[in-house]
């Protein structure tokens, strides 16, 4: 998967690691709202995307709903 082809806010599988590509600049807004549903994750830039590495194993359906309902 190419960085450049990534989609914002779609959930990642890479093993047992779920990664999201943020939009540029709102990577901690995202972060914040994985938060207050109770998902941890750790933010890494990279441009142009922010990253998010959610927790080991997070749901990724249940994280992929969350991100739906985040208003941009």
């Amino acid at each position: 998967m190419a960085i450049m082809s990534a989609q914002e806010l779609k959930v990642y599988a890479l093993g047992s690691r779920r990664i999201v590509y943020a939009p540029a600049g709102r990577g901690e807004d995202v972060r914040l709202h994985l938060a207050s549903h109770g998902i941890a994750s750790e933010l890494a830039h990279l441009d142009p995307f922010g990253r998010l590495e959610l927790e080991r194993f997070a749901d990724a359906q249940t994280v992929q709903a969350v991100l739906d309902d985040w208003e941009r």
